[in-house]
């Protein structure tokens, strides 16, 4: 096998840019000192290739490998997971760089970059990224040509456009099965850590939701069949908090619901609890298209109902989906913004849970919050005076103060600064230890409205904390008194308030949002979006596209008529290949000079003396001369005539020449009789 400073020089360099695109392509979801050690790998590949440096040895390399496991870990903490796997992949990608020693090393190399490429489609699924997926297979397949057919003195844009011209072959073909082939699910799931995927995790401590003004992804998008309704009435319901530890809020055990399953699926009958919930007017129709999360539960406004088989309503009157979103789902939701829940009255196991608080803490909310109820015996005015309290003396910020073991205290009556996580937690700890029952709502509020489609975006950003509270009567009501301390967050949107805070997007500090007090670029961005969006509702929606077109096309789906189109189609995806094999034989087909030469082999063959294989014009000339003399004058001038022709800088006197000759020359079997 020959060694690697005998591949040829185009086909190393095509490799090398197969490496900084894959690394550029994962980028953003790969530690940045695996990205540096790629590139400080590649760079001595190159001084290899100038026999500058050295291979390195077998204890460096080993030495390099659990230096990067090492880093892995520390890195990410676990080796479990979507992340960390393509990272151990990556590395061991890199290290490979240093120690290509034969062409099947590099082989292998290219190999991994298809895989690696290939890889991206797990993280981002974008009409962007798969642009981006096909550019970056192209070095790939350049270097792959390369490998097996160039030289040293071949440029590498030769390479390239040969790759050029068989990914485009192949993309005919890859149309025809995406839009025949059935699709299918994975063999496997792919987990990814939630804090990677999702804003909302399935548990609240002070703080948490503050992160997410960092963050500019998108959450999902929405697309109404109507109006879309006010800023302040899109509370997007995610997940349910009633139990409480003294910092986190978390999700109540579904067993601890004692009148019923805790899902309600829309293929079953109706559970007990949902005559609780009384819908008024209109509901509002939508689909949502979520990112992937990881986790079961969806988003939707509330006294949601879907009817996809695989969402379910819960006891908590949220939307869950039968699997965790580990790719984009769309699912179509309907909503009863005028609606009661649990009006007439709340079980007292019921009563226990959204009452209940942990022993040892904040002593100082518990006695006055006792006070205040016993001075303010009326639900609803006791919910005003709190609020009020809320709306004179507190700021709400994305820099809020560390708080330590007694957390609503030291907010409520010390730092008074806070997200929207420490209002709805210091006030549903306050209205349970005045006796009134509450919960913790978590998932986002409001959206960016699109100004030319019908459709609103929700970034992690707009994720949002609030409370609901039981008075009797009246049942389950929305209170959020972030809308007491800055109303602004609720009416217009959290981009709109902290615009101009540092700390907004300093996760995404390449977004577009970033620019959007400019009109032309955020027109741009806006635009851009618009392209994902319909390339997304265009692949989840593909399933109905692809029967609707099969119909038309087929009149019936049936699989002799579906192996009839593949072959049809087939046909027409290598019609192009057959055109350039065509046109690539008429390029060989021989000249007029080799047509005329044919001719005269054809007249001596007539009369017996045919050409033997391999056999060159002079050979055949000297092999006429002895077996037919009286030939050999006018065979010996037609070969002079031919080489002249073949060899000399001007074919056109030559050939006019031999031409000429060739049609005096008529030989006769009887001169060749007479020689012999």
């Amino acid at each position: 096998m020959r060694p690697l400073w005998q591949i040829p020089r185009d086909c190393l360099f095509w490799l090398l840019v197969s490496v900084f695109v894959s690394i550029g392509l994962h980028l953003e979801h790969l530690p940045p000192w695996v990205a540096l050690s790629g590139i400080v790998a590649a760079l001595w590949q190159i001084q290899l290739y100038r026999e500058r440096w050295h291979q390195p040895g077998r204890l460096l390399k080993w030495s390099l490998a659990g230096a990067c496991g090492a880093g892995l870990l520390l890195h990410y903490g676990r080796m479990t997971g979507l992340e960390p796997m393509v990272a151990l992949l990556f590395t061991g990608y890199i290290l490979k760089l240093l120690e290509i020693h034969h062409r099947r090393d590099a082989l292998v190399l290219l190999y991994l970059s298809y895989l690696i490429i290939i890889l991206q489609s797990l993280f981002s699924s974008t009409i962007v990224a798969s642009v981006l997926v096909l550019v970056a297979l192209l070095p790939v397949t350049a270097a792959l040509v390369a490998m097996h057919g160039a030289t040293d003195n071949s440029r590498p844009t030769t390479a390239l456009r040969t790759g050029l011209a068989m990914i485009l072959q192949a993309i005919p073909l890859m149309l025809v099965m995406f839009i025949v082939m059935p699709r299918i699910g994975s063999l496997w799931a792919v987990p990814q850590p939630n804090s990677a995927t999702t804003g909302v995790s399935d548990s609240m401590s002070p703080g948490d939701m503050t992160q997410l003004g960092r963050n500019g992804a998108i959450a999902f998008r929405v697309e109404f069949d109507g109006p879309i309704p006010e800023q302040n009435k899109l509370y997007w319901r995610g997940l349910v908090f009633s139990s409480f530890d003294g910092r986190r809020w978390q999700q109540q055990a579904p067993q601890s619901y004692r009148d019923g399953r805790f899902l309600q699926w829309s293929n079953q009958a109706l559970e007990a609890w949902d005559k609780d919930i009384i819908r008024r007017g209109q509901p509002l129709s939508y689909r949502v298209t979520l990112e992937a999360t990881n986790s079961h539960w969806l988003f939707a406004l509330s006294t949601p109902l879907s009817p996809s088989s695989s969402v379910a309503l819960s006891r908590d009157f949220r939307l869950v989906n039968n699997e965790p979103v580990v790719s984009k789902l769309l699912y179509p939701v309907r909503s009863w913004l005028d609606n009661q829940l649990q009006a007439e009255s709340l079980p007292g196991w019921r009563h226990q849970i959204e009452l209940a608080l942990p022993a040892g803490y904040n002593p100082k909310t518990r006695a006055i919050a006792k006070q205040w109820r016993a001075e303010t015996p009326d639900t609803a005015a006791f919910i005003n005076r709190l609020l009020g309290l809320y709306n004179q003396e507190f700021i709400y910020t994305l820099r809020p103060p560390a708080l330590g073991r007694h957390t609503v205290d030291e907010f409520l009556w010390g730092t008074k600064k806070g997200f929207c996580e420490f209002y709805a937690s210091s006030f549903v700890f306050f209205m349970r230890a005045a006796g009134i029952p509450a919960r913790v709502v978590v998932g986002y509020q409001g959206g960016e409205r699109h100004p030319s489609e019908n459709y609103l975006i929700v970034r992690q950003y707009d994720a949002h904390a609030w409370a609901e509270v039981w008075i009797e009567g009246r049942g389950w009501l929305r209170v959020d008194p972030t809308a007491a301390v800055a109303p602004e967050r609720i009416e217009l949107s959290f981009a709109d308030l902290f615009a101009e805070q540092d700390e907004f997007l300093s996760e995404s500090p390449f977004s577009l949002e970033h620019l959007r007090h400019i009109n032309w670029l955020n027109n741009l961005r806006l635009k851009l979006d618009s392209l994902d969006y319909a390339w997304a509702k265009w692949v989840l929606g593909y399933d109905n596209i692809q029967n609707d077109l099969l119909l038309d096309l087929l009149g019936a789906i049936k699989p002799q008529r579906i192996a009839l189109l593949l072959l049809f189609a087939g046909g027409i995806a290598l019609l192009p290949v057959f055109i350039m094999l065509y046109l690539s034989r008429e390029k060989n087909t021989r000249d007029e000079l080799d047509r005329l030469f044919l001719q005269y082999c054809a007249r001596l063959d007539n009369i017996g003396l045919p050409r033997e294989p391999g056999e060159g014009p002079r050979d055949f000339a000297q092999r006429i001369g002895q077996q037919a003399p009286s030939l050999t004058a006018q065979v010996d001038a037609l070969t002079q005539l031919y080489e002249s022709a073949r060899y000399s800088e001007v074919q056109g006197d030559d050939l006019k020449r031999f031409k000429a000759a060739l049609k005096a020359f008529k030989p006769s079997r009887k001169a060749f009789l007479h020689g012999a």
